[in-house]
């Protein structure tokens, strides 16, 4: 995953490129980078290892000038900056790009070159992109011929001399537009804005490629992709609870996730409780659904980060491991409904299974925010393969039984149906194989 911000202003918008990229922090946390411009010369370009606050101190900032800028944190290392046909600019990328080899190779074949290449030749999509995009001879152009080729999806933010490019794909990785006095942002999110001051203007659609600059938004391109579909998980999981996705709050549509699955798999328990932190609102939901009381048996450290989006599995498991604490006198002697975002693998709802017995539960009953994952998402990085999800190797019974749960229970597709209002032609579903 990754998050993307871009922001022009009719002032210093240093403190706004900050902070808007901050803000979308819980989407990535392996790289960061920003870039501004004052209209005439890139003023900074950096890109570092690490979290935003630790590789933009404020002794940093103050160094930075321009009215408008854009920022990213990724997975990779990103935005990367590109001369080309569309003349200079810097670009950040969120989403996945599934014939890779096939765009890298076309482009080779044009007499491009790519440097920082990994093993077998690989290079990062953002790199490819940039390129692509370099290429011909407008950004709109650009997008157009990597649109034509491109098997995935893309949100893009470029920073050039003329301002800031945004373009979507086919909608299943987000963008959202916001405007304050003079300024003008778009985010991977809409919880960057807030506290940076900007509201919501509106989504930008899919296939829509917009120029931001002195003069506001303006739309200079519009591509006819179909079929347009939105990232559920994006409601159910990666998105930040402050922020409204497509015209969704995600933290209604969790709420409404919590209400159904009560409403589906009635229980008496002591309690209920989430799998901190993406569990949170979920859990919620079914404690006002059920009247059950929402009562946290872990706590999230303040100082992990999230156990999903590392790309290696080995780190996920150690992140995962230490990221909960248990508070024993909530847990013993009580029945407890624990409520989680998903299960993908089965490791960590094992683990805490098995915490929650040993520490004296009377019984656990999991109760899960989407249907069995039954596929990697052919869209992100971190499920990499089919054979990860635990529901495509073992139907719900014994998955019950490896866990050592009580009951389990999924939400079904017509639960993500009505809690997020969209019909489910509209969703992307391809990870439980629908």
């Amino acid at each position: 995953m990754a998050g993307i911000f871009g922001v022009v202003s009719k002032e210093d918008c240093v403190k706004d490129l900050f902070l808007g990229t901050f803000y979308l922090q819980h989407r990535a946390q392996d790289y960061c980078g920003l870039a501004c411009s004052d209209g005439k010369t890139f003023s900074a370009y950096d890109t570092h290892r690490g979290l935003m606050r630790q590789q933009f101190p404020k002794k940093v900032l103050m160094e930075a000038k321009g009215n408008c800028g854009i920022g990213c944190v990724a997975g990779d290392r990103q935005p990367v900056s590109v001369l080309g046909k569309a003349g200079a600019f810097i670009v950040a990328f969120d989403g996945n790009m599934i014939n890779h080899d096939e765009l890298r190779d076309a482009l080779l074949m044009r007499g491009v070159s790519f440097s920082g290449f990994i093993g077998e030749g690989r290079v990062h999509d953002s790199a490819v992109i940039a390129k692509m995009i370099a290429s011909e001879i407008t950004f709109e152009k650009g997008v157009e011929s990597l649109a034509n080729i491109m098997k995935g999806d893309f949100a893009i933010v470029a920073l050039t001399k003329s301002g800031v490019y945004v373009a979507r794909g086919w909608g299943k990785k987000p963008l959202i537009l916001g405007r304050k006095d003079g300024a003008y942002a778009v985010s991977s999110e809409s919880n960057s804005f807030p506290n940076t001051g900007f509201e919501i203007l509106r989504d930008v659609e899919p296939g829509e490629i917009i120029l931001m600059n002195g003069e506001g938004i303006n739309q200079v391109g519009k591509l006819d992709l179909k079929p347009v579909k939105y990232d559920t998980f994006e409601w159910i999981y990666t998105a930040h609870p402050a922020s409204v996705i497509d015209g969704k709050s995600v933290a209604e549509v969790r709420i409404n996730l919590g209400k159904a699955l009560a409403r589906r798999y009635p229980v008496e328990a002591d309690l209920v409780s989430p799998v901190p932190n993406s569990g949170r609102w979920h859990a919620l939901g079914f404690s006002l659904a059920s009247g059950i009381p929402h009562i946290e048996v872990f706590v999230r450290y303040d100082y992990s980060d999230r156990s999903y989006t590392p790309g290696q599995q080995a780190d996920r498991d150690v992140e995962a491991r230490t990221k909960l604490i248990p508070i024993k006198e909530m847990i013993k002697d009580k029945v407890i409904v624990l409520v989680d975002d998903s299960i993908v693998r089965g490791t960590q709802m094992l683990n805490r299974v098995r915490v929650l017995k040993e520490m004296g539960a009377k019984e656990v009953h999991a109760r899960i925010a989407c249907p069995p994952l039954m596929a990697a998402c052919p869209f992100g990085k971190t499920t990499m393969c089919n054979e990860e999800c635990i529901a495509r190797r073992m139907p719900i019974e014994e998955i019950q039984e490896k866990m050592g749960l009580d009951s389990l229970g999924y939400a079904t597709v017509e639960d993500l149906e009505e809690a997020t209002g969209f019909p489910r032609e509209k969703l992307c579903l391809d990870c439980w194989g629908v």
